[in-house]
């Protein structure tokens, strides 16, 4: 049996997971990154994304290289579900290669002396007097041992450790079920007539979206739960409904995302977890690379100052609860927490609210995009409050929908304001915890 020893296991070879090992390297930690899958695989299920233009620097992280880079975009459009308002989103972003991207990352944690270990599956863990000190694995058909003073899962929706932690370890341990993931489903197209859009467009309403590709080629993509196949189906719909059979398919592309809240801790005695297998994506846009950036700095900066104590405890780790979810973790929550009352929204709703520019406006969507939240002042809110009003008098928005709107309005303040208050330390969690629940059930 192979055995392996460092100060830091990653489990995952991700961009939150090399952004990490990068970080704990520069620190000049020993570190390991475990991968299941060939490190040049990874991102191929997806192949292009697009990331914000600020948040490069935000992190540290040079700008993409030419072979990256497909487009710069300084402007989207997002549209009402009856085609007749276009709304400008102007917030510049990268269309990327996400493979490239990928194994740019990896580099930044090779260069930083951390050791990467591909088709390195986990199978299981190594705790120790209730410390996770190691993980058990395959690589290949052969079997391996790895031990470490801290352990890191960042590998995606999967959350091999975190999912593998007994019950009594102090994190919640339950995978993402099917009803609460996105189903990303994209088709690859080219060739496409004079007539139909360009750039990068937003259809809401469907989950779905028309951006740049290739070239002069574009992505028809869409998110739905449940499954690939009503994913698949949903897509077919939406194209079929407003462009029919445009251009000629390339490629398809398919890949899974959590839509789904974080667990309450991420952190235990020498155990993080960040990025997907936290469950840290973006409730209003499904975006996980730049979120997982965030609480990837967050906990390289806490590991290292732990390690530097020489203690990895729950207590020692505990800053890295505190940072994430009083700043983004609660921003997401909240976001979250109203995404019910939107999704049930009918496509007459939808439409009265671009109309009136009630969220769906390019002012909500720019300051969503940079600070991950609206903030309106009371007469803002009035002022939304009787455009409401007058829509159900009116016949244009649905009754039954602006008591859900308002409803989850205020549940979704009641979990930003709760999880505002998140506790410095591990002593008040369970009083904290056990109203999050309370909030969640609601």
């Amino acid at each position: 049996m192979k055995k392996f020893t460092s100060d830091v296991i990653v489990v995952g070879a991700g961009t939150a997971s090399c952004y990490f090992a990068w970080q704990m390297g520069k620190a000049g930690y020993k570190t390991l990154v475990l991968e299941a899958n060939k490190l040049t695989d990874l991102g191929k299920q997806i192949e292009i994304f697009h990331m914000d233009k600020i948040r490069f620097d935000e992190f540290g992280i040079p700008h993409p290289t030419k072979q990256e880079l497909l487009h710069t975009e300084e402007v989207g459009y997002t549209w009402s579900p009856d085609l007749k308002i276009k709304q400008p989103v102007r917030y510049t972003f990268y269309v990327m290669h996400m493979p490239s991207f990928i194994q740019r990352m990896q580099g930044y944690a090779r260069k930083a002396n951390a050791r990467l270990l591909e088709k390195a599956k986990v199978t299981g863990l190594i705790i120790e007097n209730g410390k996770l000190v190691g993980v058990k694995g395959k690589q290949g058909a052969d079997p391996f041992e790895a031990r470490a003073k801290l352990v890191v899962d960042a590998s995606g929706l999967a959350a091999a450790v975190r999912t593998r932690l007994p019950a009594d370890f102090g994190i919640e341990n339950d995978p993402v079920p099917p009803k609460d993931c996105l189903f990303v489903c994209l088709e690859l197209r080219d060739r496409i007539p004079a007539g139909f859009p360009t750039g990068s467009n937003s259809y809401l309403f469907h989950k779905a979206f028309w951006n740049k590709s290739y070239g002069e080629g574009v992505i028809l993509g869409i998110g739905q739960p449940n499954s690939f196949n009503y994913a698949w189906q949903k897509h077919k719909e939406w194209r079929e409904e407003y462009f029919g059979d445009p251009g000629k398919v390339i490629t398809k592309r398919q890949g899974t995302i959590p839509y789904h809240r974080s667990p309450f801790s991420l952190v235990g005695n020498g155990f993080m977890v960040i990025g997907d297998a936290a469950n840290q994506n973006k409730p209003f846009s499904g975006e996980g690379c730049t979120s997982g950036f965030a609480a990837a700095k967050i906990a390289a900066e806490v590991a290292v100052k732990a390690l530097q104590k020489g203690k990895v405890s729950t207590d020692q780790l505990w800053e890295y609860n505190y940072r994430y979810f009083t700043g983004q973790g609660a921003k997401f929550a909240a976001g979250l927490a109203q995404l019910p009352a939107a999704a049930e929204l009918t496509r007459k709703d939808v439409i009265y609210l671009f109309k009136n520019n009630i969220i769906f406006s390019s002012k909500d969507f720019e300051e969503l995009n940079t600070n991950y939240e609206i903030v309106m002042g009371t007469g803002t809110l009035l002022k939304i409050g009787l455009t409401l009003i007058w829509g159900v008098v009116t016949g244009q928005f649905a009754g039954g929908s602006l008591k859900k709107f308002l409803s989850a309005s205020g549940k979704a303040g009641a979990v930003k304001a709760h999880y505002l208050k998140y506790p410095r330390n591990p002593e008040r969690f369970p009083e904290w915890m056990a109203e999050a629940k309370k909030l969640w059930k609601e």
